[in-house]
């Protein structure tokens, strides 16, 4: 759905304020910093003064390359924004000269970086071949423009707009140099080139689109004086977030994943906050739908606290913003949003991030959420992207959680997970999906699926004769049918195997009534396989015998006598399992059975 055009919103031409009476966080009667949140960022400012600003060779900028590894340059080029940004807000909020040298140093270090992207997303560069370090000399256009690229100007953006003065004290170069920087290789870069990540080259877009877009409109609001270029970044901005949100479907789904929310719904309400503020609110989209229904994604998939359900790249536990969640909520007029919100503050409402400058600002010109209560639904559906959650209590640190996945295989970030489930009890792991490893260059990758993590063996799905499901939109869930009086998913995941899995239908019913999970299994073969269903685990789990099985939070698995059962412990190889799940260790069962045909049920209470 295009949001902006079904509004007649094709261009922004005539609907901007001048810079001169444009004002950040037009919706606040005040913006100076909050000065709890402001010592906290100065505590932190403190000690990244006793650090040294890292040194980013072209040895380790090739390690990508070479090793495959992205891990140990990113570290340090993260850790400069972080210093860049703590340092400006600390002296803005101080006004005592203490951080200004450092915070010239450091600024100086990233503007004289060649390329402003990551090894990892050297293919964004308009010039790019196969080489191993970004090819920038002679030209400005070179540069290319991808997330953390459009990151580092929202992060110097945001130090222009705070410490400009301070800086010009020292020497006026320095904000030249930084606003002609943020021109070139931001402003000037998005106007003049069309980007697959903003849906403009037919590619479908995924949360790099609002995640670049909310720091380059930033960029364009701080520093951009000019109307006719603020129009023109205006306009450019909402077709492609008109691309961005022709990808999702009426329910408001995010394929990506509740961690990725962050940097796809959440990121699209940056935009369209910054949008509103530099056109003085002419510019508004907020009585839409499928907006509203973005924002609501992220409560339908909350486990309990920070737990969420960690279909596709996601790690099972994440912390969208409390004050962000509310004011989603107020715009969209969606109540329950605003009650989530107010309830996951109590789990820590803090959110200052060099890659999210605008939403980070405005946490530090707003006062901390006052946490309060949040019964949550007993049933949660997503048709269109085609995942259900119920729980047995309106409390969600109580009773049993049950999530349950339809999809396809041809998901941004996609897992090979047709028919995926997790249980929890108390919002504790019982039945788990794994979630995803440390992102290597193999990750994105032609070896993807090579990746144990990637592959349906490894999520709570079987196999037949060793094949799994495979990736790709053909491979998916058919016949989805979802049923709020029985809190119960049903598709049919024969279309999610290859042809040779030689299966003619495969049911799978997934439920939860009176605090009882069960899992109902309809197969038909055209000829006998060895069946091996598989669930996963993050605690060792009792092979009690007699079709029982004690599982963690002292709940039991009983199943078909008929299986044959093993209890596998592996090395999660990639995976920060200790992050994730507080082990290192992880558990696989396996229940196989050789034959044409079979009706089983795995039932946990």
């Amino acid at each position: 759905m295009r949001v902006f055009d079904k509004k007649g919103l094709r261009s922004a031409k005539g609907l901007l304020l001048p810079y001169t009476e444009f004002k950040l966080f037009s919706d606040l009667d005040k913006t100076e910093f909050n000065g709890e949140k402001a010592k906290k960022i100065v505590t932190s400012a403190e000690k990244l003064l006793e650090r040294d600003i890292p040194l980013l060779p072209a040895s380790l900028y090739r390690e990508f390359a070479t090793v495959g590894n992205r891990a140990n340059f990113e570290g340090k080029f993260f850790l400069r924004r972080d210093m860049a940004v703590s340092f400006a807000v600390a002296e803005a909020y101080e006004n005592k000269g203490r951080f200004t040298e450092k915070l010239m140093d450091v600024v100086w270090a990233i503007m004289e970086e060649s390329t402003w992207l990551l090894p990892a997303h050297l293919y964004c560069s308009p010039h790019y071949s196969d080489a191993t370090l970004g090819p920038v000399f002679g030209d400005n256009s070179l540069h290319g423009l991808a997330l953390f690229a459009a990151s580092t100007c929202g992060a110097l953006a945001t130090v222009y707009m705070l410490c400009k003065d301070k800086l010009d004290e020292i020497d006026p170069v320095i904000a030249r140099k930084m606003e002609y920087s943020l021109k070139e290789r931001g402003i000037k870069n998005f106007l003049q080139t069309e980007f697959w990540w903003g849906g403009g080259l037919g590619r479908k877009t995924n949360n790099w689109c609002p995640w670049i877009l909310s720091n380059i409109l930033l960029t364009t609001a701080v520093v951009e004086k000019d109307t006719y270029v603020r129009e023109r970044v205006v306009s450019k901005a909402m077709n492609y977030l008109d691309n961005f949100l022709a990808c999702y479907e009426p329910d408001g789904g995010c394929d990506e994943g509740p961690a990725y929310w962050g940097a796809a719904g959440a990121s699209l309400f940056d935009c369209l906050e910054l949008i509103e503020d530099m056109s003085g609110g002419q510019i508004s989209i907020w009585d839409s739908q499928l907006v509203k229904n973005i924002g609501d994604y992220i409560y339908k998939v909350n486990i309990s606290g920070n737990r969420y359900v960690n279909f596709a790249d996601c790690a099972p536990q994440t912390s969208p913003n409390a004050g962000m969640l509310v004011r989603f909520g107020q715009k969209t007029n969606s109540s329950f949003l605003v009650s989530f919100g107010k309830k996951q503050a109590k789990y820590g409402d803090h959110f200052f991030s060099a890659s999210h400058m605008y939403r980070s600002l405005k946490w530090l010109s707003t006062p901390y959420v006052k946490d309060e209560n949040c019964p949550m639904p007993l049933y949660s559906v997503l048709p269109d992207l085609g995942v259900m959650t119920a729980r047995e209590c309106e409390e969600s640190d109580k009773g049993m959680f049950l999530a349950a996945k339809a999809g396809t295989n041809g998901e941004m970030h996609n897992h090979n997970d047709c028919g995926n489930f997790m249980v929890y009890y108390n919002g504790n792991p019982v039945i788990i999906d794994t979630g995803v490893g440390t992102y290597t260059k193999q990750t994105f990758s032609p070896d993807r699926y090579k990746l144990w993590f990637m592959q349906s063996g490894y999520h709570n799905l079987p196999s037949f004769d060793g094949i799994d499901q495979r990736e790709g939109g053909q491979y998916r869930a058919t016949e989805k049918h979802f049923d709020e009086s029985e809190r119960s998913a049903v598709c049919e995941l024969r279309d999610a195997y290859p042809k040779e899995a030689k299966i003619e239908s495969y049911v799978r019913r997934t439920s939860l009534c009176s605090g009882v999970v069960t899992v109902s299994e309809s197969i038909r073969l055209r000829e006998a396989k060895e069946i091996d269903f598989h669930l996963m685990l993050a605690s060792k789990p009792e092979l009690t015998g007699e079709g029982k099985i004690a599982l963690p939070e002292g709940r039991h698995l009983t199943y078909d006598t008929s299986l044959s059962v093993e209890l596998e412990e592996f090395d999660p190889v990639g995976m920060n399992t200790v992050s994730a799940w507080g082990t290192d260790t992880l558990y696989r069962l396996h229940f196989r059975i050789n034959t044409d045909k079979c009706d089983i049920k795995f039932i946990i209470a």
